[in-house]
């Protein structure tokens, strides 16, 4: 199963990220650390041990250079790489444009 296309354009990365999955009754059941592939506009693709259920609520913390950009979105994708790796794909709920400026800094092809 491939990512879904995304309107916005995407970046390649290797950003640290921490997240927090919730369940239906919005409380947190899971925490982790994982890294970025890629980053948009409108989501992020991330490497991780953690076989994430599609539709989940996530809460992320990248880091980009010295600055943290935190957003709350969904699991929309998820790709098995191997025994205990999967590709996360994450669709952005809300992005602040503090927070996108903070990206552009780093990677200003994301304004594309």
């Amino acid at each position: 199963m491939e990512f879904e296309s995304r309107e916005s354009f995407r970046v390649d990365s290797q950003n640290l990220i921490s997240y927090r999955l919730f369940n239906a009754e919005n409380q947190v059941f899971h925490e982790g650390m994982a890294t970025t592939i890629d980053i948009s506009r409108t989501g992020i693709a991330i490497k991780t041990s953690n076989a994430m259920e599609t539709g989940l609520r996530i809460e992320v913390a990248i880091a980009v250079g010295d600055e943290i950009v935190k957003s709350i979105g969904k699991v929309r994708n998820r790709k098995q790489i191997g025994a205990e790796e999967y590709h996360i794909g994450i669709e952005f709920d809300f992005l602040s444009e503090d927070n996108l400026d903070k990206l552009a800094t780093i990677y200003p092809e994301i304004n594309k």
